[in-house]
């Protein structure tokens, strides 16, 4: 089995630091009117954020000035988490981690967020995970493809999962545990099972619409929870 995690608003809040770091990273580059007003966060991919931040700000949305803008982003974030806390895990989170982790049947697992490795691998240290517990992570810049979305991550993380397992796994035994509809989405689209957590900015009612296959409204009943994602209950 395989289980993969968003970040944001699943496992952890950031109260909108890290949104923060990208808009210093555009005010850096590009001046003090660098805007970000209007912009979609949840459940998008960051490399699409950053883009739509360019477009928005009539830049021109080049590979140069994506990768100028994750730079600086993660500049930015780095050196607040060196004074401050950039991070904090939700209700539950630390017990389900370390109930799937520790479980004996021995689930892989993952991340799968729209964050880049090193500004999540950041948010997630500064929550109190241990990054080494997620060995299959389908980051925000993992798409193979030229438009990215987020319904390409799990093929990519199911494809990484066959690398390090040497065996193809069945869609039915990934689960994706995430706070936005587009989790939901990206699971459906790919046959996997989703577990929805009304933690973020969707409602409980809106997953459930969607197409989640369990919604939880957080991650606190953890043996509940462990009981539904291991096919238990």
């Amino acid at each position: 089995m395989l289980i993969l995690y968003d970040i944001d608003m699943t496992l952890l809040e950031t109260n909108h630091i890290g949104i923060d770091c990208l808009r210093h990273a555009g005010q850096s580059l590009f001046g003090e009117g660098f805007t970000i007003e209007g912009i979609t966060f949840g459940g998008c991919l960051d490399p699409v954020i950053i883009a739509d931040m360019l477009v928005l700000n009539e830049i021109d949305p080049s590979e140069e000035n994506i990768q100028a803008m994750r730079t600086g982003y993660h500049k930015h974030l780095e050196t607040l988490s060196k004074t401050q806390s950039v991070a904090r895990a939700l209700p539950g989170a630390h017990d389900l981690v370390f109930a799937t982790a520790s479980h004996h049947s021995k689930p892989t697992l993952g991340l799968l967020t729209g964050n880049y490795p090193e500004t999540g691998t950041i948010k997630i240290q500064a929550a109190g995970f241990d990054p080494a517990l997620f060995t299959v992570n389908a980051w925000g810049d993992s798409s193979p493809h030229e438009k990215p979305r987020r319904s390409h991550l799990p093929p990519v993380a199911m494809e990484l999962y066959h690398a390090e397992k040497e065996v193809r796994i069945d869609p039915q035994s990934v689960v994706i545990i995430g706070d936005t509809i587009h989790d939901v989405s990206c699971g459906k689209d790919n046959g996997c099972r989703v577990l929805a957590v009304a933690t973020g900015h969707a409602g409980f009612d809106e997953l459930v619409d969607a197409g989640a296959d369990h919604t939880v409204e957080d991650l606190k009943d953890t043996d509940g929870i462990l009981q539904w994602i291991l096919g238990d209950d």
